[in-house]
């Protein structure tokens, strides 16, 4: 047992490390120490342990050596790298938590509009398409295809694969010219939302940081949410960029994304990898070759592998998707409100970037005077309403309703009239020396809410891709006789000057001009003259002469006043320097778009209140805050007896004035809707109008080409087309919508408006005129006309009404003969002999407008 003990002992011996001093090596020199070595290896009694101890300790000093001066190279390197990541990085993810969490969840999107009945009318025009939607709304289907084939371990992972780290360092030291590839969701999220596609990897580092950031600031849901409404998709039927999917379910399937099948899935899900490879369409919108669409196919193929083995869908699943007819099922085309509807968008456009610009000065503490005063800053402020329009994801709710605007158009394309194609040859205004151009002629029409002041649908043209010009609300045109009740018969009823039976003149005049030395002689439509009739025949009728002889002392009672409460655009050389409209005015020399028209017809339509037209309703952003809500502001134009009694005057003008041409249709309506118009031509009738009224709503009409090419040579030519497309229109829309239209409606008579007796041409009651030279009549005036006992027909308020102001000739016995009251009753004043007889119906050419 001893010797056994002493066997171990000696093994132990041998492999043990010595540190007794006689076994250590001495010597100063290497000589000295090398001739140790060979005595103590002489002398010892165990050799093999000394030479084990002596490599021991050679090894174990070499060892510790290279650690240390590994530790120190590691420590200075990762030191080294660790800084220059930080410098790499430092700039671009100078995020805040609440930026980064704004920049991945409020996705940039494409502005959608509505129409006032809720039905979508589209997006707007954009260089990219896109619609976010709630995580709720997508197909687990996408999702499911998509970490299957981008980033199998999404669930397990904190945003980074490290791996990918490696391999993207690894390259940049390399010189790589490509980045790494590989990322996560997470990371292509935040490549493609806060950062750029530098293939650098200073903006890979930026981008691996920001993937930790985002992970502990999102959740998955909210992650993939936010990746799939910003990912690109390539393109939609329509040809559009589209991104989102949404927007690519939409544009390429025809359905929302929720309702996506499997091989929809994975076809969508495979195409952020290669979107303008893999997608299905051209530019244009046109289908792929075959070739190109097998490209696409072998992309969807792949990610069905991929969900089979990551075990999201089985093999009877994976088969019925392989065997999907997945291009037989693509969508046709894409509702893009710019293609269907390019009047009405274009429209809604301009008025949107108008209430923008607005509300975006303002942020900046910038007024509304200061933004329309200064070119500069409404440039500005326009470019930024019209980058927010496109890209902010706004809806916008109009107050165009689709079946009115619907039939409008159906109408305009079919069941209208039209003078033929003419040449710019044709224009009053051209050189002779332009290039030869074919103008359509054209049409504009406004159909308003009285009340609210809504427009409810326009036309805006024949035909858009050959003139893009809104007839509607942009074109503006001489006014022609529309300006009359507006301008004379309106302010001459308010002010209590007359009422519609009072009498006026109409008879040939010269104005002279002492200014040019020259005189200016009107005339009516056919040149002749009506003599002594009434307010209401001579407006209904249109005629000329009598109206201007009014004109000469209504426009001392500052007519302007209601003329600007109406917004009528008006240029200050109509009116001299006394701020008093010249003659011509009330002949509508200035110019108006259909829907200013409108708006200042409209003001007859109940007690004389006017609510300004709007097409926006709200503007809303994506969280559903209202950036613009429209406000409806009435302005009082009229005393409700002026409303009353222009009414009375206008309704005439179907039954005998200038719309006769449709009396037939009027008298069969006229108990439903109690319409009441004015038609109106330009000189050398280039322009052609008709603007009518009931209590419910405004329709107004332009005709005209888009240069001053009169639509006919003689009054011979003339078909009165406005006219009668307006009752086509009118017609069409009274049975789309009956309601909406004034069905029923009727005026209310206002209790300043009463049935009295009195003489039309003295303007005096019944007591103060039943001996003079006038004769008394019985008619509607208001309580405020302004009644006056009066001399006689020399009395000078009574010349003056009659055009004493611009007829220098003017005498008392040009006011003595027989009264056209209507066609239908006269009467002579200026004598003992009074007839009141009805005579037989006769019409005068110069009613047509």
């Amino acid at each position: 047992m001893k010797k056994k003990t002493n066997i171990v002992h000696s093994v132990k011996k041998l492999f043990t490390h010595d540190e007794n001093k006689k076994n250590k090596i001495h010597g100063n020199t290497f000589k000295e120490r090398f001739k140790t070595i060979g005595r103590r290896f002489k002398e010892t009694d165990h050799p093999f342990r000394f030479i084990f101890n002596t490599t021991y300790d050679t090894i174990w000093n070499v060892i510790l050596f290279t650690i240390l001066s590994l530790t120190l190279v590691g420590i200075l390197i990762f030191s080294i790298g660790l800084g220059y990541f930080a410098a790499l990085v430092n700039d671009d993810v100078n995020y805040t938590s609440d930026e980064i969490k704004t920049q991945l969840t409020q996705i940039t999107e494409s502005t959608n509009v509505t129409f006032a009945s809720g039905e979508n009318l589209g997006t707007l025009k954009s260089d990219l398409i896109r619609e976010s939607i709630a995580y709720e709304d997508m197909s687990e289907n996408v999702m499911n295809a998509l970490i299957a084939t981008e980033d199998e371990n999404f669930y397990e992972h904190n945003g980074v694969v490290p791996k990918a780290f490696i391999r993207a360092s690894l390259q940049e030291l390399a010189a790589s010219e490509s980045g790494t590839g590989g990322s996560t969701l997470t990371q292509q999220l935040v490549k493609n939302q806060l950062l750029t596609n530098d293939p650098t990897f200073s903006r890979k580092a930026s981008e691996l940081l920001l993937a930790f950031k985002v992970e502990k600031l999102l959740s998955k849901d909210q992650i993939l949410e936010s990746y799939l409404n910003a990912v690109s998709f390539g393109r939609n039927a329509n040809g559009q960029n589209i991104a989102g999917i949404q927007s690519a379910a939409k544009g390429i399937f025809g359905k929302d994304a929720k309702d996506l099948n499997i091989a929809e899935s994975a076809f969508i899900a495979g195409l952020p990898q290669n979107p303008y490879a893999y997608t299905p369409f051209t530019q244009s919108g046109a289908l792929k070759s075959e070739e190109e669409l097998q490209l696409g196919k072998n992309r969807q193929l792949y990610v069905l592998d991929r969900m089979l083995l990551e075990g999201v869908i089985n093999k009877e699943e994976y088969d019925d998707a392989v065997a999907y007819d997945i291009f037989g099922n693509l969508t046709k085309d894409v509702s893009v409100p710019n293609q269907k509807y390019p009047f009405l968008t274009d429209e809604i456009e301009r008025r949107a970037i108008q209430e923008l610009k607005y509300i975006l000065a303002e942020k900046d503490d910038v007024s509304k005077e200061d933004l329309d005063l200064t070119p500069l800053l409404n440039q500005k402020y326009t470019q930024q309403a019209n980058d927010a329009l496109r890209n902010n994801g706004y809806k916008i709710e109009t107050t165009i309703n689709k079946e009115i605007y619907d039939t409008m158009q159906e109408v305009k394309n079919n069941n209208f009239s039209y003078y033929g194609d003419r040449s710019i040859y044709d224009s009053i205004d051209s050189t002779g020396e332009e290039e030869d151009q074919t103008f359509q002629h054209e049409v504009g029409a406004v159909l308003k809410d009285n009340e609210t002041g809504a427009i409810l649908g326009f036309i805006g043209g024949r035909d858009y891709e050959n003139s893009e010009i809104n007839h509607a609300t942009q074109t503006s045109r001489m006014a022609g006789s529309t300006m009359k009740p507006l301008a004379v018969y309106g302010p001459g009823i308010d002010r209590g000057l007359i009422v519609p039976d009072t009498v006026v003149l109409d008879k040939k005049f010269s104005i002279y001009n002492p200014v040019s030395g020259t005189s200016y002689s009107p005339g009516n439509y056919d040149q002749k003259e009506f003599g002594l009739i009434s307010v209401k025949h001579a407006l209904t009728n249109s005629y000329n002469l009598s109206t201007l002889r009014l004109w000469s002392d209504v426009r001392l009672e500052n007519p302007k006043e209601y003329l600007d409460n109406m917004e009528i655009p008006l240029s200050n050389s109509l009116f001299d320097e006394n701020d008093i409209g010249i003659p011509s005015l009330t002949l509508g020399v200035n110019n108006l778009t259909v829907e200013e028209n409108v708006n200042a017809f409209s003001s007859f339509a109940k007690d004389g209140t006017m609510s300004d037209s709007y097409m926006i309703a709200k503007i809303t952003d994506p969280k559903g805050n209202v950036v613009y809500e429209h406000e409806n502001e009435k302005k009082k134009v009229w005393k409700d007896s002026t409303a009353y009694l222009m009414t009375d005057i206008l309704r005439e003008t179907f039954r005998t004035g200038s719309a006769y041409h449709i009396k037939d249709y009027y008298k069969a309506i006229e108990s439903s809707y109690p319409w009441a118009t004015k038609t109106g031509t330009s000189e050398q009738f280039i322009d052609s109008w008709m603007v009518a009224y009931n209590p419910k709503v405004t329709l107004g009409m332009w005709m005209g080409y888009d240069r001053n090419i009169p639509q006919v040579y003689s009054t011979d030519d003339d078909d009165h087309i406005t006219i009668y497309n307006w009752r086509n229109l009118a017609d069409a829309l009274q049975n789309t919508n009956p309601e909406l239209m004034g069905y029923g409606t009727d005026y209310k008579k206002p209790a300043s408006v009463k049935t009295e007796k009195f003489c039309g041409m003295l303007m005096s009651k019944e007591d103060d005129c039943k001996n003079t030279e006038d004769k008394v009549i019985e008619g509607l005036v208001a309580n405020d006309t302004q009644f006056s006992k009066k001399s006689g027909l020399s009395d000078q308020s009574v010349l003056d009404r009659n055009g004493a102001n611009f007829d220098d000739k003017l005498q008392a016995s040009d006011l003595r003969g027989t009264v056209t009251r209507n066609y239908d009753e006269k009467y002579r004043i200026g004598n003992s002999v009074r007839i009141n007889r009805p005579t037989p119906k006769t019409k005068s050419s110069s009613s047509k407008d």
